[in-house]
């Protein structure tokens, strides 16, 4: 083989060992200890030339994959794997006998003599010292490990979706509670309070009536607005109707008014057209971010900043409160944060909350606005 062709060689045998590997002794060669310990490794060893030909293979290499060591010694690297791995693997050997690399490690699949396939870990080093250098390689059988993560990685992919699912649920049943709310309880205060109302009216010169009706009025109106603003913290209109900013910008304003809370919010460079789950997502992250400062923190002032950058919309909520040591509070069953970090991870985000006793706190929200992360999600919640 010419040293320098870049394109994955053909199988072919090379025969016997070369000459210097059975002839070489003394203290740069094979003596008994090493070769013994090469022979009885557990970890798949080669031993290759600069063209990747094996010129040694140890027994646990050939158990790996069922062939015979004349059989191994008459393969080249790049005949062991698929087409697709052998070309990841050649072209770091390349690197290796260019001299710009002297080592590298990669997972790749490997074919055993049966056709199937396993999963090995290899090792490359170059060994230039002698006046020819060799290559010497080691495979570490890694298939139970792969199998098991994709196992994992499917058993997340379906937690995921479920909890897409369980969350698109909890927003519909949002939306149902809302409509009744405002359709039906709302307009039967509003009945009751325009009855009231009449009852006032005709009771004048009746002081000791219209003195109890005063506060049954008051007693309703509150009501009327507590679940106006349950209905509007269940499912915002604003959102649906005007976008994320206006949504959001209301809601600071109205949150703010109930608690007795100064809210500071500010945008900058908003898209127009963002996905309903990523909007939705930010909303309820702002929500719960708002009412946990009014909970615990007992702070008096919060910021929210909502902005863009780098294919990125970034949230953060911030305020000057009590803290909370976060580890804890995720670990310890906390519904809202365990509910932000579901969301957030079903566009594609991520979220950190920052927070220590008596040094308040920030969560920060990144959400990436490619057009992919809306289908992705629809794929999701199908």
């Amino acid at each position: 083989m010419n040293g320098s062709d870049d394109a994955l060689p053909n199988q072919r045998s090379y025969g016997t060992p070369p000459a210097f590997v059975r002839e070489e002794t003394g203290e740069h060669g094979f003596t008994d200890l090493f070769y013994n310990a090469f022979r009885a490794s557990p970890i798949g060893i080669a031993l290759e030339d600069m063209d990747g030909q094996p010129i040694f293979v140890n027994p646990a290499f050939c158990a790996m994959l069922g062939f015979s060591e004349e059989e191994m010694r008459q393969k080249h690297c790049v005949d062991f794997s698929p087409p697709e791995d052998a070309a990841k693997d050649w072209t770091l050997f390349q690197q290796l006998r260019s001299g710009s690399i002297d080592h590298y490690h990669l997972d790749k699949r490997y074919f055993r003599k049966d056709g199937s396939l396993m999963w090995g870990r290899l090792s490359i080093s170059l060994l230039n010292h002698r006046p020819s250098p060799v290559v010497i390689a080691m495979v570490e059988d890694i298939t139970e490990i792969r199998l098991a993560q994709d196992e994992l990685q499917q058993s997340q992919a379906t937690l995921q979706k479920l909890s897409g699912r369980l969350i698109e649920a909890q927003e519909q049943e949002r939306r149902h509670i809302a409509r009744e709310i405002h359709d039906d309880i709302s307009q039967k205060l509003a009945l009751l309070a325009n009855g009231l109302y009449q009852v006032a009216r005709s009771s004048e010169g009746f002081d000791e009536l219209q003195h109890q009706l005063a506060p049954l009025l008051a007693h309703v109106s509150d009501i009327a607005q507590a679940l106006h603003a349950l209905s509007h913290r269940l499912h915002s209109s604003k959102l649906e109707t005007l976008g994320l900013v206006p949504a959001m910008r209301g809601f600071c304003r109205e949150f703010a008014a109930q608690h007795s809370l100064e809210v500071d919010f500010s945008s900058a460079e908003i898209p127009d057209g963002l996905s309903r789950y990523i909007s939705l997502c930010l909303f309820r992250v702002l929500q719960e971010g708002l009412s946990n400062a009014a909970k615990h923190s007992g702070a008096a002032h919060v910021e929210v900043r909502l902005e863009r950058g780098d294919g990125v919309l970034r949230l953060s909520v911030r305020d000057s409160g009590s803290g909370f040591n976060p580890s804890s509070a995720m670990h310890g069953g906390g519904i809202g944060l365990m509910s932000m970090k579901e969301r957030v991870g079903l566009v594609k985000g991520t979220i950190a909350i920052t927070s220590t006793p008596d040094s308040g706190t920030e969560i920060h929200v990144s959400v990436p606005i490619a057009d992919h992360v809306e289908a992705s999600q629809m794929n999701a919640l199908a």
